[in-house]
C-alpha cells in the first residue's frame, strides 16, 4: 500500500488556562490514505475540533509530527506554508459565520483564487462553475449570505473549500446544524464530490449514525486520546472499547437490534484535570481495579483495528466484513 496522504504521530496540543495548561489532544496517531474518509467521533470536549485546528495550522502543535503528502506539515513557515496551504481546506459547522455578510456568495467563493493570483475574471468564472456544481445556480450566486437558507450556505462553504482544488478537506461537524433532510442532501453531495475529484476527507462528527454512509475508517476520541480506531464497518459491527459500545448504545433502536447495553453515563470530566489511569474509568460500566491507576496500552484486536482497554487481548476481534451492519445504523443513512 502507498504511503498515507496524512500521518500524525504523537500529535499533542496544549492550551494555556490561567497559570496552567490544558492538554486538549494527547499523543494522537492517525493515518489517512488518498481517497479515504476518516471519521473522528466523540462527545463535545473530546478534542475533535482541536485536531482539525492543528491540522489546519490554526493552533500550534506542542509535540509530535504531522506529515501531509510527504511534507513535514507542522514545520512549514511563511511562503512555503502559503504555497501549500490551498491543498488542505476546511468546511465549518456554521457556514454563515464564515462568510463575509457584505459580499455576494460568488465573491466569497472566488476570493481564494484571487488571493492566489488568479485574474478576477477567471476567478469569477470558476466560482460560478463551482457553485453550479454544488447546486447553487443563476441568481442564487448573487445573493448575500443572509438571503440563503442554512443548507444553501453550507453548499457555499463546500464550493469555497473546493475552489482551490485541494487534496484533503476537513469537515468539522459540517452537517450537525442542519435538519435531517438537509443533512442527507449535504452528505450525498460530499460523497459525490469525493468520487469525482478523488478527494480525501477528515469528517469530524458526534453523530455515529452517519458513519456507515461516509466513513472508511473511524477514530474514536475521548478526552484527547484515541481509544479505538479501525475500518468503519469493523468498529461498528464489533466495537471493542466500552466507550465505543456506549456511543452505539445511545442510538435509537440499538437495544432492540441487539446492540451492547452499555450506555455512557454521566458527563465528560474536566479536560484540565483528567482522571488518572484510564481516562474513561469513572464512567465505565466494566472498570476493574487497575483502571484508575494504570493507563491502558493500545492493543491490536485485528490487523487494522486497535483499542486501548485493560480488558482486551491481542487479536480478540472477530468481525467479519461480510456481516451486515445493524439496521439501526443504516436507518439514518437511508433516510
Amino acid at each position: 500500500m502507498s504511503a498515507p496522504l496524512l500521518r500524525t504521530r504523537g500529535l499533542t496540543v496544549d492550551y494555556r488556562v490561567g497559570r496552567g495548561r490544558l492538554r486538549a489532544v494527547d499523543h494522537v496517531d492517525l493515518d489517512l490514505h488518498q481517497g479515504e474518509t476518516l471519521a473522528v467521533i466523540g462527545e463535545s470536549g473530546s478534542g475533535k475540533s482541536t485536531i482539525a485546528s492543528a491540522l489546519l495550522r490554526l493552533v500550534p502543535v506542542a509535540d509530535g509530527s504531522v506529515e501531509f503528502d510527504g511534507l513535514d506539515w507542522a514545520s512549514l513557515r511563511g511562503a512555503a506554508l502559503r504555497r501549500e496551504r490551498h491543498r488542505m481546506q476546511f468546511v465549518p459547522q456554521d457556514a454563515g459565520s464564515s462568510l463575509d455578510p457584505r459580499w455576494r456568495v460568488r465573491e466569497s467563493v472566488a476570493e481564494p483564487l484571487v488571493v492566489a493570483g488568479t485574474s478576477a475574471r477567471q476567478a469569477r468564472d470558476r466560482a460560478a462553475a463551482m457553485l453550479d456544481r454544488v447546486g447553487l445556480e443563476g441568481p442564487l450566486q448573487e445573493r448575500f449570505p443572509h438571503q440563503l437558507s442554512g443548507g444553501q450556505r453550507q453548499r457555499v462553504a463546500i464550493a469555497r473549500a473546493l475552489i482551490s482544488r485541494p487534496r484533503l478537506v476537513i469537515c468539522d461537524e459540517a452537517v450537525s446544524a442542519l435538519d435531517v433532510s438537509l443533512q442527507a442532501e449535504i452528505v450525498n453531495l460530499l460523497v459525490e464530490l469525493r468520487a469525482e475529484r478523488d478527494l480525501t476527507y477528515v469528517f469530524i462528527t458526534h453523530d455515529i449514525a452517519l458513519l456507515p454512509y461516509v466513513a472508511d475508517r473511524v477514530a474514536v476520541l475521548y478526552l484527547g486520546q484515541v481509544v479505538e480506531s479501525g475500518p468503519a464497518r469493523e468498529v461498528l459491527v464489533d466495537p471493542q472499547h466500552p466507550y465505543t459500545q456506549g456511543l452505539l448504545s445511545s442510538l435509537p433502536g440499538a437495544h432492540a437490534a441487539g446492540g451492547a447495553e452499555r450506555p455512557v453515563r454521566g458527563e465528560i470530566p474536566d479536560p484540565a484535570n483528567p482522571p488518572t489511569g484510564c481516562r474513561f474509568h469513572p464512567r465505565c460500566p466494566v472498570a476493574v481495579d487497575g483502571c484508575p491507576q494504570v493507563e491502558p496500552a493500545v492493543v491490536a484486536v485485528s490487523p487494522a483495528h486497535s483499542a486501548a482497554c485493560h480488558l482486551l487481548e491481542p487479536q480478540s476481534a472477530t468481525a467479519d466484513p461480510a456481516v451486515p451492519l445493524p439496521s439501526f445504523l443504516l436507518r439514518k443513512a437511508r433516510s
